[in-house]
């Protein structure tokens, strides 16, 4: 799945009163629409240690049951057609 970043959909991931947010560690959590190399789409919520620039591409790494493990900027250029023609 790919997504293009929109930091206005950030959230900070912070403890309240002791509880954690199991759904990641990291900092801050994006919960994006993300599209196959098919074209189809799907609401995902991943992590991220730092502020991501703003209308990046990233390619998320999905594992089943788990979610997404890791993610990696890419150009546009790298984008599979469908991705494109719906992110771009």
């Amino acid at each position: 799945y790919y997504v293009k970043i929109d930091n206005a959909r950030i959230s900070k991931n912070e403890s309240s009163d002791g509880v954690i947010n199991f759904r990641s560690s990291e900092p801050y959590l994006y919960k994006l629409e993300a599209v196959n190399a098919t074209g189809d789409k799907a609401e995902i919520e991943f992590g991220a240690s730092r502020e991501l620039h703003q209308d990046a591409f990233i390619k998320l790494d999905i594992q089943p049951f788990r979610g997404v493990v890791g993610w990696s900027e890419v150009s546009e250029d790298a984008l599979p057609d469908d991705v494109a023609e719906v992110l771009g």
